[in-house]
């Protein structure tokens, strides 16, 4: 009997996920709460509306948006030779290799893509942090997910046998 060597499973997102999720959220949220105090007021003391400060408060406020929306998104993700497993608090998603298809960076803090050819539970993309301090590590960061890119791309590569008895539609 022929014993299979299995890979190590190894880890992509960073052990402080949770932390990083909810400190910068609450965070942010201050900012904004901050902001639109000072505006309130400067409106208050002055009675005119400073138009230059209300469009500085929206433009942030979008962007804690655009980070909240892009960030709750954001999950802990591991990897083998054959399967991207999601971990979540419920339930683990395992993902086949063949269905990644491309895995991207998408910011300069270090929040990485992942698109699939078929919708998941979580939809054609999910996100995942490598590390807190991502610009300061990037060269060992990124080596662990260029080893998910070539185990991708060796399952692109990989013969794919129907058993026999399958039935086909």
């Amino acid at each position: 009997m022929a014993t299979e060597q299995y890979k190590r499973i190894k880890s992509l997102s960073t052990r402080y996920l949770g932390f990083y999720k909810n400190s910068v959220i609450l965070i942010l949220i201050g900012i904004g709460c901050l902001l639109l105090y000072g505006n309130i007021a400067s409106y208050r003391e002055t009675g005119k509306f400073q138009i230059n400060s209300w469009f500085v408060t929206g433009y942030i406020l979008f962007f804690i948006y655009l980070w909240i929306r892009m960030n709750r998104n954001v999950h802990r993700v591991e990897f083998d030779d054959e399967f991207l497993y999601v971990i979540q608090k419920g339930q683990d998603i395992i993902i086949p290799l063949e269905n990644i298809k491309e895995v991207d960076i998408k910011t300069l803090g270090g929040v990485y893509e992942v698109e699939l050819f078929q919708a998941e539970q979580l939809g054609k993309k999910f996100y995942f942090k490598p590390s807190l301090v991502y610009p300061f590590n990037f060269k060992e960061k990124d080596a662990l997910v260029d080893v998910l890119r070539n185990n991708i791309n060796r399952a692109y590569q990989r013969k794919h046998t129907i058993q026999r008895n399958a039935l086909h539609s």
